[in-house]
Protein backbone atom coordinates (compact mmCIF):
# COMPACT_ATOMS: atom_id res chain seq x y z
CA UNK A 1 0.00 0.00 0.00
CA UNK A 2 1.07 3.56 -1.16
CA UNK A 3 2.17 5.66 1.50
CA UNK A 4 -1.16 8.38 0.45
CA UNK A 5 -3.50 5.65 0.48
CA UNK A 6 -2.36 4.06 3.81
CA UNK A 7 -2.56 7.51 5.29
CA UNK A 8 -6.13 8.20 4.18
CA UNK A 9 -6.91 4.32 5.21
CA UNK A 10 -5.31 5.56 8.91
CA UNK A 11 -7.31 8.91 8.58
CA UNK A 12 -10.94 6.88 7.41
CA UNK A 13 -9.88 4.67 10.59
CA UNK A 14 -9.51 7.28 13.03
CA UNK A 15 -12.86 9.29 12.27
CA UNK A 16 -14.49 5.51 12.45
CA UNK A 17 -13.46 5.00 15.67
CA UNK A 18 -13.67 8.58 16.74
CA UNK A 19 -17.91 8.31 15.91
CA UNK A 20 -18.14 5.15 17.64
CA UNK A 21 -16.82 6.04 21.10
CA UNK A 22 -19.15 9.53 21.97
CA UNK A 23 -18.05 11.47 25.11
CA UNK A 24 -19.35 11.10 28.72
CA UNK A 25 -20.85 14.20 30.36
CA UNK A 26 -23.19 13.98 33.40
CA UNK A 27 -26.24 15.52 34.08
CA UNK A 28 -24.72 18.23 35.82
CA UNK A 29 -23.20 19.66 31.58
CA UNK A 30 -26.81 18.24 30.26
CA UNK A 31 -28.14 21.11 27.95
CA UNK A 32 -30.44 19.64 25.29
CA UNK A 33 -30.67 21.42 22.16
CA UNK A 34 -34.23 20.03 20.21
CA UNK A 35 -33.25 20.12 15.97
CA UNK A 36 -36.62 18.72 15.15
CA UNK A 37 -39.65 17.49 16.54
CA UNK A 38 -43.06 16.10 14.22
CA UNK A 39 -45.42 13.70 14.79
CA UNK A 40 -46.20 11.83 11.35
CA UNK A 41 -48.87 9.06 10.33
CA UNK A 42 -47.19 6.90 7.61
CA UNK A 43 -49.67 4.75 5.24
CA UNK A 44 -49.76 0.90 5.47
CA UNK A 45 -47.20 -0.83 3.33
CA UNK A 46 -44.49 2.34 3.37
CA UNK A 47 -41.37 1.69 3.24
CA UNK A 48 -38.77 3.95 4.26
CA UNK A 49 -35.72 3.91 2.65
CA UNK A 50 -32.39 3.44 4.24
CA UNK A 51 -30.83 6.78 5.85
CA UNK A 52 -28.17 7.52 8.07
CA UNK A 53 -28.62 10.30 11.07
CA UNK A 54 -26.11 12.55 12.62
CA UNK A 55 -27.36 13.49 15.52
CA UNK A 56 -29.88 11.62 18.46
CA UNK A 57 -33.43 10.31 17.46
CA UNK A 58 -36.69 9.04 19.71
CA UNK A 59 -39.26 7.46 17.75
CA UNK A 60 -42.36 6.33 20.18
CA UNK A 61 -44.89 4.45 18.56
CA UNK A 62 -48.74 5.87 19.54
CA UNK A 63 -50.18 3.31 17.36
CA UNK A 64 -49.98 0.75 14.31
CA UNK A 65 -47.15 -1.52 13.60
CA UNK A 66 -44.49 -1.95 11.52
CA UNK A 67 -40.54 -3.05 11.43
CA UNK A 68 -37.11 -1.11 12.24
CA UNK A 69 -33.86 -1.49 11.42
CA UNK A 70 -31.26 -0.64 12.82
CA UNK A 71 -27.93 -1.47 11.53
CA UNK A 72 -28.25 -5.58 11.56
CA UNK A 73 -30.80 -5.59 13.85
CA UNK A 74 -34.50 -5.76 13.35
CA UNK A 75 -37.06 -4.74 15.56
CA UNK A 76 -41.32 -5.33 15.91
CA UNK A 77 -42.52 -1.74 16.21
CA UNK A 78 -46.10 -1.66 18.17
CA UNK A 79 -48.03 0.78 20.69
CA UNK A 80 -46.26 1.98 23.55
CA UNK A 81 -42.16 1.09 22.00
CA UNK A 82 -39.71 3.54 22.34
CA UNK A 83 -36.64 3.86 19.87
CA UNK A 84 -33.39 4.90 20.58
CA UNK A 85 -31.50 5.63 17.35
CA UNK A 86 -27.90 7.38 17.50
CA UNK A 87 -25.50 8.86 15.13
CA UNK A 88 -24.21 7.58 12.19
CA UNK A 89 -26.25 4.43 12.00
CA UNK A 90 -27.88 3.19 8.56
CA UNK A 91 -31.41 2.43 9.60
CA UNK A 92 -34.97 1.71 7.77
CA UNK A 93 -38.45 1.52 8.48
CA UNK A 94 -41.38 -0.64 7.30
CA UNK A 95 -44.99 -0.27 8.37
CA UNK A 96 -46.84 -3.27 7.83
CA UNK A 97 -50.64 -4.46 9.24
CA UNK A 98 -53.71 -2.91 7.70
CA UNK A 99 -53.64 0.66 10.01
CA UNK A 100 -51.17 3.50 9.87
CA UNK A 101 -48.16 4.34 12.15
CA UNK A 102 -49.06 7.01 14.10
CA UNK A 103 -45.39 7.99 15.55
CA UNK A 104 -43.48 11.15 17.31
CA UNK A 105 -39.75 11.70 16.38
CA UNK A 106 -37.55 14.27 17.98
CA UNK A 107 -34.03 14.25 16.95
CA UNK A 108 -32.02 15.78 19.65
CA UNK A 109 -28.62 16.81 21.20
CA UNK A 110 -27.47 16.22 24.47
CA UNK A 111 -25.38 19.42 24.18
CA UNK A 112 -25.56 22.18 21.24
CA UNK A 113 -22.56 21.61 19.43
CA UNK A 114 -21.28 24.82 18.28
CA UNK A 115 -22.58 26.45 14.49
CA UNK A 116 -19.35 24.50 13.19
CA UNK A 117 -21.52 21.12 13.71
CA UNK A 118 -24.67 22.32 13.04
CA UNK A 119 -26.86 21.36 10.28
CA UNK A 120 -30.20 21.55 8.95
CA UNK A 121 -33.16 18.66 9.65
CA UNK A 122 -35.03 20.28 7.01
CA UNK A 123 -32.96 19.56 4.20
CA UNK A 124 -31.01 16.84 5.61
CA UNK A 125 -33.58 14.86 6.42
CA UNK A 126 -36.57 15.98 4.58
CA UNK A 127 -34.77 17.00 1.64
CA UNK A 128 -35.85 20.39 1.46
CA UNK A 129 -33.57 22.99 0.72
CA UNK A 130 -30.39 23.46 -0.18
CA UNK A 131 -27.78 20.36 -0.27
CA UNK A 132 -25.60 19.77 2.78
CA UNK A 133 -21.70 19.03 3.17
CA UNK A 134 -22.08 15.07 4.26
CA UNK A 135 -18.81 14.70 4.79
CA UNK A 136 -18.72 17.28 7.39
CA UNK A 137 -21.79 15.97 9.13
CA UNK A 138 -20.00 12.57 8.85
CA UNK A 139 -17.36 13.79 11.67
CA UNK A 140 -19.73 15.61 14.04
CA UNK A 141 -19.00 14.03 17.60
CA UNK A 142 -21.14 12.12 19.62
CA UNK A 143 -22.05 13.23 23.26
CA UNK A 144 -24.24 10.90 25.68
CA UNK A 145 -25.30 10.95 29.28
CA UNK A 146 -22.68 9.16 31.51
CA UNK A 147 -25.47 8.21 33.85
CA UNK A 148 -28.14 6.80 31.39
CA UNK A 149 -27.33 3.77 29.00
CA UNK A 150 -30.44 3.75 26.72
CA UNK A 151 -31.22 0.42 24.83
CA UNK A 152 -32.08 0.95 21.26
CA UNK A 153 -35.48 -0.38 21.55
CA UNK A 154 -37.92 -1.16 24.63
CA UNK A 155 -41.42 -0.82 25.46
CA UNK A 156 -42.21 1.79 27.72
CA UNK A 157 -44.30 0.93 31.32
CA UNK A 158 -45.50 4.14 31.73
CA UNK A 159 -47.21 5.25 28.06
CA UNK A 160 -49.27 7.72 29.20
CA UNK A 161 -46.36 9.45 30.92
CA UNK A 162 -44.29 9.26 27.45
CA UNK A 163 -47.09 10.09 25.25
CA UNK A 164 -47.84 13.23 27.40
CA UNK A 165 -43.96 13.94 27.17
CA UNK A 166 -43.65 13.45 23.45
CA UNK A 167 -46.34 15.66 22.94
CA UNK A 168 -45.15 18.71 25.14
CA UNK A 169 -42.38 18.55 23.04
CA UNK A 170 -44.04 18.54 19.72
CA UNK A 171 -46.26 21.37 21.20
CA UNK A 172 -43.37 23.47 22.42
CA UNK A 173 -41.45 22.62 19.11
CA UNK A 174 -44.34 24.26 16.52
CA UNK A 175 -44.15 27.42 18.49
CA UNK A 176 -41.65 29.99 18.10
CA UNK A 177 -40.03 31.94 20.07
CA UNK A 178 -37.64 31.82 23.45
CA UNK A 179 -40.00 30.99 25.79
CA UNK A 180 -41.36 27.81 23.50
CA UNK A 181 -37.52 26.64 22.86
CA UNK A 182 -37.39 26.81 26.90
CA UNK A 183 -40.17 24.81 26.85
CA UNK A 184 -39.16 22.40 24.38
CA UNK A 185 -35.89 21.92 26.19
CA UNK A 186 -37.45 21.14 29.32
CA UNK A 187 -40.14 19.05 27.97
CA UNK A 188 -36.84 16.72 26.64
CA UNK A 189 -34.97 16.68 30.15
CA UNK A 190 -38.70 15.67 31.49
CA UNK A 191 -38.07 12.68 29.12
CA UNK A 192 -34.96 11.72 30.00
CA UNK A 193 -36.01 11.63 33.47
CA UNK A 194 -38.99 9.50 32.26
CA UNK A 195 -36.34 7.26 30.76
CA UNK A 196 -34.23 7.17 34.10
CA UNK A 197 -37.54 5.58 36.00
CA UNK A 198 -38.03 3.56 33.60
CA UNK A 199 -34.74 1.79 34.09
CA UNK A 200 -32.42 2.69 36.69
CA UNK A 201 -34.01 2.12 40.57
CA UNK A 202 -33.53 4.90 43.13
CA UNK A 203 -29.14 4.19 43.80
CA UNK A 204 -28.37 4.09 40.28
CA UNK A 205 -28.46 0.60 39.23
CA UNK A 206 -29.42 -0.59 36.27
CA UNK A 207 -33.05 -2.34 36.34
CA UNK A 208 -32.81 -6.20 35.58
CA UNK A 209 -29.08 -6.23 35.70
CA UNK A 210 -28.34 -10.17 36.88
CA UNK A 211 -26.03 -8.83 40.43
CA UNK A 212 -28.49 -6.02 40.92
CA UNK A 213 -28.79 -7.75 44.84
CA UNK A 214 -24.97 -7.29 44.99
CA UNK A 215 -24.44 -4.18 44.19
CA UNK A 216 -27.41 -2.73 45.93
CA UNK A 217 -26.35 -4.65 49.00
CA UNK A 218 -22.61 -2.89 48.37
CA UNK A 219 -25.02 0.26 47.96
CA UNK A 220 -26.81 0.36 51.59
CA UNK A 221 -22.97 -0.89 52.95
CA UNK A 222 -21.54 2.71 51.15
CA UNK A 223 -24.68 4.81 52.94
CA UNK A 224 -24.33 3.29 55.86
CA UNK A 225 -20.90 3.89 56.95
CA UNK A 226 -19.07 6.29 54.31
CA UNK A 227 -17.64 7.83 56.92
CA UNK A 228 -15.34 4.75 56.88
CA UNK A 229 -12.59 3.61 54.89
CA UNK A 230 -14.34 1.27 52.18
CA UNK A 231 -13.01 0.31 48.84
CA UNK A 232 -13.49 -2.27 46.00
CA UNK A 233 -11.83 -5.24 47.50
CA UNK A 234 -13.52 -4.74 51.00
CA UNK A 235 -16.73 -4.85 48.89
CA UNK A 236 -16.26 -7.54 46.79
CA UNK A 237 -14.83 -9.68 49.79
CA UNK A 238 -18.23 -9.53 51.46
CA UNK A 239 -19.87 -10.34 47.55
CA UNK A 240 -17.52 -13.26 47.96
CA UNK A 241 -15.89 -11.81 44.50
CA UNK A 242 -12.77 -11.15 43.37
CA UNK A 243 -11.88 -6.87 43.27
CA UNK A 244 -11.70 -6.80 39.45
CA UNK A 245 -14.39 -8.91 38.98
CA UNK A 246 -16.96 -6.63 41.03
CA UNK A 247 -15.21 -3.65 39.92
CA UNK A 248 -16.22 -4.57 36.57
CA UNK A 249 -19.93 -6.07 37.79
CA UNK A 250 -20.62 -2.42 39.60
CA UNK A 251 -19.57 -0.07 36.78
CA UNK A 252 -21.67 -2.16 34.29
CA UNK A 253 -24.82 -2.04 36.57
CA UNK A 254 -24.28 1.41 37.90
CA UNK A 255 -21.83 3.52 34.95
CA UNK A 256 -19.64 4.46 37.38
CA UNK A 257 -17.10 2.99 39.41
CA UNK A 258 -16.98 1.87 43.02
CA UNK A 259 -14.68 4.99 44.30
CA UNK A 260 -16.56 7.60 42.26
CA UNK A 261 -20.18 6.12 43.66
CA UNK A 262 -18.46 6.24 47.29
CA UNK A 263 -17.10 9.78 46.29
CA UNK A 264 -20.74 10.96 45.17
CA UNK A 265 -22.08 9.71 48.45
CA UNK A 266 -19.90 11.71 50.83
CA UNK A 267 -20.00 14.77 48.70
CA UNK A 268 -23.85 14.62 49.19
CA UNK A 269 -23.94 14.02 53.33
CA UNK A 270 -20.74 17.02 52.86
CA UNK A 271 -23.56 19.25 51.15
CA UNK A 272 -26.05 18.68 53.50
CA UNK A 273 -23.38 19.19 56.92
CA UNK A 274 -21.94 22.50 55.23
CA UNK A 275 -25.88 23.95 54.82
CA UNK A 276 -25.68 23.67 58.31
CA UNK A 277 -23.10 25.72 58.98
CA UNK A 278 -22.23 23.98 62.48
CA UNK A 279 -19.40 22.61 61.52
CA UNK A 280 -15.53 23.51 60.18
CA UNK A 281 -15.09 22.56 56.35
CA UNK A 282 -12.33 20.39 58.12
CA UNK A 283 -15.25 19.02 60.60
CA UNK A 284 -17.43 18.30 57.61
CA UNK A 285 -14.56 16.55 55.82
CA UNK A 286 -13.37 14.18 58.98
CA UNK A 287 -17.21 13.19 59.03
CA UNK A 288 -17.81 12.35 55.71
CA UNK A 289 -14.10 10.16 55.59
CA UNK A 290 -11.75 12.71 53.70
CA UNK A 291 -9.88 14.22 56.99
CA UNK A 292 -7.53 15.93 54.90
CA UNK A 293 -9.09 19.51 54.69
CA UNK A 294 -6.70 20.27 51.07
CA UNK A 295 -8.14 16.97 49.48
CA UNK A 296 -11.41 17.35 50.53
CA UNK A 297 -11.79 20.82 49.65
CA UNK A 298 -10.32 19.64 46.44
CA UNK A 299 -12.50 17.10 45.48
CA UNK A 300 -16.06 19.38 46.44
CA UNK A 301 -15.04 21.76 44.26
CA UNK A 302 -14.07 19.76 41.66
CA UNK A 303 -17.88 17.92 42.45
CA UNK A 304 -19.59 21.22 42.60
CA UNK A 305 -17.82 23.76 41.11
CA UNK A 306 -17.18 25.79 44.43
CA UNK A 307 -14.76 25.55 47.48
CA UNK A 308 -16.72 23.90 50.41
CA UNK A 309 -16.73 27.46 52.33
CA UNK A 310 -18.09 29.23 49.91
CA UNK A 311 -21.24 26.54 49.16
CA UNK A 312 -21.81 26.88 53.08
CA UNK A 313 -21.85 30.50 52.95
CA UNK A 314 -24.19 30.55 49.56
CA UNK A 315 -26.79 28.75 51.33
CA UNK A 316 -28.57 27.81 54.68
CA UNK A 317 -30.62 24.91 56.05
CA UNK A 318 -34.22 26.06 56.86
CA UNK A 319 -35.12 26.42 60.46
CA UNK A 320 -37.73 24.03 62.03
Amino acid sequence: MEIGSMNLYKSRKMRCAYMEMPQRIDYRLLSPYVRYVHEVEIAPGSLASERHIYDYEFIFVVSGEGRLRLGDRWHEMKSGDLFYIRPHLANEMIVTGERPMDCFAVHFDYVYLGEGHEFSPYSVYLGQGGEENKGRLQERPSVELSELDIPEAMAVGDVRGFYEAFRRLNDGFRLGGTGARLTTKAALIGLLALLSEELMTREGIRIGHPHADTVLDAIRYMESRYAERIDAALLAGRAGFTPKYFGTLFKQATGTTVSAYLLRLRMDHAKRLLAQRRLTVEEVGACVGIPDIYYFSKQFKKAEGMSPSRYASSIGWPSA
